[in-house]
């Protein structure tokens, strides 16, 4: 009988462990490790950053710059609906990669002026919102270091 209740304990206590372990592996997704804004991102495919400022003229910048704000111009809204894989929300308070160009950070950084020149490219390719999303995430995620 003793042996018996030990033995119904050990496998209460070790199906409780795995319980906990599977149910852990699950938080990995959107919930544990990610940044507030980017599981903002993930859970609404319908997400918009808000962003309302005006892009910076592409004249002040030349280059790689200068396209990635001229993009900026031309898909300012689509641009308000992608999150920028510099982490920039997360580090300096932006809303969306709109946010980027709206003062002289997207100039100086290489993340932000390839996401929003393939973001234009993928545009007048005739890609929805959805799937330019879709698509920039998987060129552009990398996992956010702390």
């Amino acid at each position: 009988m003793k042996k018996g209740i030990i033995f119904i304990v050990v496998l209460g206590v070790i199906a409780g462990v795995i319980f906990f372990y599977l149910n852990s592996k699950e938080d990995i997704g959107i919930a544990a490790n990610y940044p507030r804004t980017y599981k903002a991102f993930k859970s609404n495919p319908d997400w918009r950053g808000g962003e309302t400022g005006a892009i910076v003229p592409s004249v002040y910048f030349t280059g790689m710059a200068r396209q990635a704000y001229e993009s900026a111009a031309a898909i300012p809204d689509v641009l308000d609906h992608l999150y920028c894989f510099c982490y920039c929300a997360e580090e300096h308070g932006h809303k969306s990669l709109r946010t980027c160009f709206t003062d002289g950070h997207g100039s100086g950084c290489d993340s932000c002026m390839l996401e929003a020149i393939r973001a234009r490219q993928l545009h007048e390719k005739g890609y929805s919102i959805k799937e330019i999303r879709a698509s920039i995430e998987r060129e552009y995620y990398r996992p956010h270091k702390e």
